[in-house]
């Protein structure tokens, strides 16, 4: 993925900057309803099904305060990404044992994109290990500052 685009997978109407939620679940379902709010999505019960069963398969929360629940499917029609921040930080059951305060959702259709899907997920990675890009996103509140931290401007 070449540099400064990794910002363009997201959109200023995708960034909730304070999630209320305080539980796995329901922090999902907060997600999950915003897009639905938004249009992004038609069917929230089985976007919700579909995330529930991938995190019992093992949790998407990788530590150091960020989780990336995903999934792929028909139901989905185009790549689509949240992100989601939550001050006090949620239990997610991450590999650390630490509350998750940043959240990157990633939908994607299953019938194509598998290339981009998975570049957008290993570039988000990659960005989450650099101690000073994580320390940013920590205090990243608005659409602006998230796509320079992402673009590598901030």
């Amino acid at each position: 993925m070449e540099s400064g685009k990794l910002a363009s997978f997201f959109e200023e109407d995708l960034c909730l900057f304070s999630l209320r939620s305080r539980k796995k679940n329901s922090v999902l379902q907060e997600m999950v309803r915003h897009l639905n709010k938004t249009g992004r999505i038609s069917d929230e019960q089985f976007i919700m099904e579909m995330l529930k069963n991938r995190e019992s398969l093992g949790s998407t929360g990788l530590g150091m305060g960020v989780a990336f629940p995903h999934g792929r499917s028909l139901a989905i029609q185009k790549l689509t990404v949240l992100f989601g921040y939550s001050s006090s930080g949620i239990d997610f059951g991450a590999l650390d044992g630490k509350p998750v305060n940043i959240f990157f959702l990633i939908l994607a259709p299953s019938d194509k994109g598998a290339e981009t899907y998975l570049a957008l997920l290993s570039e988000l990675i990659g960005v989450i290990q650099k101690p000073d890009k994580l320390n940013k996103l920590m205090k990243v509140r608005d659409f602006k500052s998230l796509t320079e931290i992402l673009d590598g401007k901030e």
